[in-house]
């Protein structure tokens, strides 16, 4: 599915396919991080949209950046299956043109769980992935960054899923950051090989047979401090815990802020330590994550947080630049072609209520073929 990219003399550009009508801050934040991405990056950016408005926001003609037409946008809290009668949807045209190998990387900040079902539409799974993750990342308390999924793409597992999504985030973690022999750790209620559900009994007994690297089970505070450099869990778990995390960290800074201005001899000491506050902030700031990849799609498709602003739009294609480059789709494909196949029942039977905000275990009733 992946276009060879071609290094050394007269190499072209990675293309990404950018949803420029997807989050909260579009097009306004979309464009502007475009604009800043084509200047800064070795890219070549369409942006997908309603091009009246795209037009608009730009200042001119800009090289290595065009526009593709597409009249159709996908709200924020739609349905994951809007995306099947909004087919000029910019979700929907992007991902045609990955699928038509016109760009490299599909890049949306926009609805997750229409971004999902209309990769499973458009894409389809790599073989032998039996349910495809939503990825995390996040920096953690020994300066590295850690990959948690799934964060909500499936809120029921099986042993398994779990199990294979460990394989395909060590890929991606190896390709990408660069870790050599990534950690795994089970996201879990305590560290004893019998903790948690029968769910985290029988994925404990799984990982410690396939994966060598396997840690164990960790718990909350262990992912943050750093225990492992992938984590799996259910969607459901995942879900809470990288949300819960950011509303913590939201609430933390909120508060230090509201303290310091109250304050004028703890503003003047704020004023001191600016330059450890502002790389403390940095350390938590999701702009500077950008985006991380549907894992198990059959194409290089990207998410990235709905409240992006032009600096987070930059890192995500800055991220899907290096996804591509990587070749982290293909990385996951042979690391799934080499373990155990999952039964076929695990690859057919779908979930049948309709989740919202990542949560798409709908979506697999529209998968192509």
């Amino acid at each position: 599915m992946q276009r060879a990219v071609q290094r050394g003399t007269g190499h072209r550009p990675i293309t990404v396919a950018l949803d420029a009508m997807g989050g909260d801050n579009a097009p306004a934040a979309i464009v502007r991080g475009a604009l800043s991405a084509v200047r800064e990056l070795d890219v070549d950016v369409i942006l997908v949209g309603r091009g009246r408005e795209i037009r608009g926001l730009l200042p001119a003609a800009q090289r290595n950046l065009r526009i593709q037409e597409a009249s159709e946008a996908i709200a924020m809290d739609a349905p994951p299956t809007a995306v099947r009668r909004m087919r000029d949807s910019s979700i929907m045209v992007g991902l045609g043109l990955l699928a038509d190998g016109e760009a490299d990387a599909f890049l949306s900040f926009g609805n997750t769980g229409a971004v999902m079902a209309g990769s499973l539409f458009s894409l389809g799974r790599i073989p032998g992935v039996a349910r495809p993750a939503l990825g995390a990342l996040f920096r953690n308390g020994r300066g590295t960054t850690s990959l948690l999924l799934d964060v909500g793409a499936n809120v029921e597992a099986r042993p398994q899923y779990l199990c294979q999504f460990a394989t395909m985030g060590r890929a991606y973690v190896e390709r990408v950051l660069r870790h050599r022999n990534p950690s795994v750790g089970l996201l879990n209620v305590g560290e004893e090989e019998l903790k948690g559900t029968p769910l985290h009994q029988e994925t404990y007994r799984l990982l410690e047979r396939q994966e060598p690297n396997f840690v164990g089970n960790i718990e909350g505070n262990q992912m943050i401090a750093g225990a492992a450099d992938v984590i799996v869990s259910d969607g459901f778990t995942g879900n809470v815990a990288v949300k819960l995390t950011e509303g913590v960290a939201e609430q933390l800074f909120g508060e230090l802020k509201r303290g310091i201005q109250a304050n004028m001899l703890h503003m003047a000491g704020a004023w001191l330590m600016r330059g450890a506050f502002q790389s403390i902030r940095a350390h938590w700031d999701y702009a500077k994550v950008g985006s991380a990849p549907l894992f198990g799609i059959d194409g290089a498709v990207l998410v990235g947080h709905g409240r992006a602003n032009a600096e987070a739009v930059t890192s995500g294609i800055r991220s899907a630049r290096s996804v591509v480059e990587a070749g982290v789709v293909d990385a996951i494909r042979d690391a799934v072609a080499g373990t155990a196949l999952v039964d076929d029942d695990d690859m057919t039977d779908a979930p049948q209520s309709p989740q919202r905000d990542g949560q798409v275990s709908d979506t697999w009733r529209y998968e192509r073929g």
